[in-house]
C-alpha cells in the first residue's frame, strides 16, 4: 500500500511572529484542561483569556464535543 505524500510548508514569517505573540501572551497564564464527557480525558487546555465555544476530537476515544468554554468554569468557593 503506497502512502500518499503530505506536503509541509514552512510558515510564512508574519505567521511565525503571530505564533510568537501569542505564546508570550500566554507564557504567564495557568492552563486549565477540560476533560472529554465520554472517557474523562484531558480533551483540550484552555487559559484565563479563552471565551467562547471550542470544538474538540478526543485523542483518546475519537469522539468530537463542543465545549463552551465559559459555563464550563471552576467555580471556587467563597471564604468570608
Amino acid at each position: 500500500m503506497k502512502r500518499a505524500s503530505i506536503r509541509v510548508q514552512e510558515p510564512t514569517p508574519e505567521l511565525i511572529e503571530k505564533i510568537r505573540r501569542a505564546r508570550v501572551a500566554i507564557s504567564q497564564q495557568k492552563p486549565r484542561y477540560l476533560k472529554c464527557p465520554y472517557c474523562q480525558h484531558n480533551a483540550i487546555a484552555v487559559y484565563e483569556d479563552t471565551r467562547g465555544h471550542v470544538e474538540s476530537k478526543c485523542k483518546k476515544c475519537g469522539r468530537i464535543t463542543v465545549f463552551d468554554v465559559l459555563n464550563m468554569r471552576r467555580l471556587r468557593p467563597r471564604t468570608k
